[in-house]
């Protein structure tokens, strides 16, 4: 019987570890107030050190999806790895986070650095693999074949990993599975703080997404009050400062009579005059395994408040004493979960390295992409297995052109048009299901992108632009010089110089740089214009394929070669052309 049970377990183990492997085309990213976003792949996620919890899997509503022990990775492990920090600000504590988990079906579950930080952090992980806790015995003996049998199926269902684990919780609302993105958010990164403001308040409000904003001067109006006794003040940092009884008010009592939509994704953000702050999640809070504790006391020590503040918000069972805030003015009630939003983000000029960390964050709430085959290929680590709904540049006047030799150029118009209003169609289709969108542009999308074949047909507050590194930051590096030594630089296109001669003669004339992007389709046009108002001799630097490393090159000219040097290159559309004779080895940088 030993040898019997001493298989079971190592078969178990194995089927365990196969399936954390099982899944590993999913990925889940870390971004947001971290100092290194992550990307990681199931099969990353296995090779962390993993802890087993038990989740009895009974939601709010009392529907039953079984009894698990699941493998997974701390949460807190993960966000350490990520390495949580907030930028330079007048409060840099990071009591005040929240960390809002997502799912491939769009889900959003928020958390609060406290709970993952101040209580056991093996209450909170993200599994990999689950193993069933199935009954020892048959379950006719006390129940009806059509009450057991859809229970015990349950252990058969197929989970989706990795999956967001919330053992602390009573019932498993937010144990959310296919988790695609975990974002740290700083809620109010602007409020201010000055520890020389007295720390005082007469009164606190309850405001944001409430239905009845309180202002609450004593707390009179609850018949019901709570003790909380032996209450252990350890600071981090800061030591043992005693232990205390307090008095006061649930505060879920004071958040229910303000009103609330039960939201998985709502947080409390309590804060006091001098700008010290915290924040609850909402299961935190309303979603607690045992009857939660945490009060408003206006007692402590069984006197009134007074030289605190006249009130102060005291967490049941943190570990540490961080969160608790004295004088408290304000609980705002604040929904993580955004409007869908079709976002355009610069993923930089090529490289995977050149994107900025700002750009990740973004691509880690999309729900699906707009981009290009070659945009898929090289930041697929970053898109994970999420849809691409379609090419941008497919519907570009020179691929329609391409696609219809024969199109008088009213007809090719008419074919860009429409097939911009249905791109258009088809994203707001999908903004209205409630999926966030996000166009990957190469560069910077405010610099001469696709994007602006649609964004006339949104609103502007249907989109949000997040910025890239362009194509000319990199090849400006490229040239290792200061391109702008007459102290200006002129960013252009072909067709921009062509439409607006009077503007470029003046700029050569004063010896200004210009760096020239779609040069190709003007080209000759272009080079005549500059046979006018340059010097035959003038320098031309052409830097190709800027920012994809083993690709890049400089090859310098002058106006009299630039035609046939672009004619010679291979490479037709990834070059800029740098004009001007601050280009000259000799020329001296304009001092600003």
């Amino acid at each position: 019987m030993k040898k019997q049970i001493i298989i079971a377990l190592l078969l178990s183990c194995f089927l365990f570890n196969l399936n954390c492997f099982a899944a590993d085309s999913k990925s889940i990213s870390i971004t947001g107030t971290v100092k290194q976003p992550l990307n990681l792949s199931m099969e990353d996620l296995c090779r962390f050190k993993t802890v087993r919890i038990q989740l009895n899997e009974i939601l709010k509503d009392k529907s039953y999806k079984g009894a698990w022990y699941y493998n997974g990775v701390p949460l807190r492990t993960l966000l350490e790895t990520a390495f949580i920090a907030k930028e330079e600000s007048a409060y840099n504590k990071v009591i005040d986070l929240a960390v809002l988990i997502r799912n491939s079906e769009g889900k959003e579950v928020a958390l609060s650095w406290g709970e993952i930080f101040y209580k056991n952090s093996y209450d909170i992980i993200i599994a990999t693999s689950a193993t069933p806790i199935r009954p020892h015995h048959d379950c006719s003996s006390c129940h009806k074949p059509e009450e057991s049998e859809p229970l015990m199926k349950q252990f058969d269902r197929e989970i989706g990993f990795p999956k967001l684990v919330v053992a602390c919780d009573g019932v498993s609302d937010r144990s959310i599975e296919n988790v695609i993105s975990i974002e740290v958010i700083d809620p109010a990164p602007r409020m201010p703080a000055d520890k020389s403001v007295k720390l005082y308040a007469a009164s606190f409000v309850v405001t944001g997404k409430v239905k009845n904003e309180l202002t609450i001067k004593d707390l009179s109006a609850f018949t019901y009050r709570r003790s909380m006794k032996n209450v252990i003040n350890v600071g981090e940092g800061k030591g043992f400062h005693g232990i205390d009884d307090y008095e006061g008010v649930l505060f879920n009592e004071i958040i229910n009579k303000a009103g609330i939509e039960p939201n998985l994704s709502q947080i409390f953000h309590i804060s006091a005059p001098d700008g010290y702050r915290t924040t609850f999640s909402y299961g935190e809070v309303f979603l607690n395994r045992v009857e939660d504790n945490t009060i408003i006391a206006d007692m402590k020590n069984g006197k009134k408040i007074e030289k605190e503040g006249k009130f102060i918000f005291v967490p049941s069972d943190d570990i540490m004493a961080d969160r608790d805030i004295k004088s408290v003015n304000r609980i705002e009630v604040i929904d993580l979960k955004r409007a869908p939003k079709l976002t355009y983000i610069g993923i930089g000029p090529g490289d995977t390295d050149l994107i900025t960390i700002e750009a990740i964050t973004a691509m880690s709430r999309a729900d699906a992409f707009i981009c290009s085959p070659d945009i898929q290929k090289r930041f697929a680590k970053y898109m994970g297995d999420k849809p691409v709904l379609f090419d941008i540049y497919d519907f570009s006047p020179p691929e329609v052109k391409k696609k219809n030799p024969g199109a008088s150029q009213d007809d090719l118009k008419k074919i860009v048009e429409d097939r911009r209003v249905s791109m258009a169609d088809s994203i707001k289709a999908e903004l209205s299901k409630g999926k966030h969108v996000a166009i990957l542009e190469y560069g910077d999308p405010t610099i001469w992108s696709g994007s602006e074949y649609i964004s006339e047909h949104f609103d502007k507050d249907m989109f949000e632009t997040i910025p890239g590194l362009s194509s000319f930051n990199v090849a400006s590096s490229l040239l290792n010089r200061h391109t702008g030594c007459k102290g200006s630089m002129i960013l252009t296109t072909s067709r921009g110089i062509l439409e607006n001669k009077p503007l470029f003669e003046a700029a050569a004339k004063n010896g200004e740089t210009m760096s020239v992007f779609m040069a190709m389709k003007d080209l000759s046009a272009m080079v005549d214009f500059f046979n006018t108002i340059y010097k035959p001799d003038t320098p031309v630097h052409v830097a190709y394929r800027a920012g994809y490393s083993g690709s890049e090159k400089i090859v310098i000219t002058d106006i009299k070669g630039l035609k046939n040097t672009i004619d010679t290159e291979k490479e037709k559309n990834l070059f800029l052309v740098f004009v001007g004779p601050c280009l000259e080895a000799s020329a001296i940088a304009h001092r600003h």
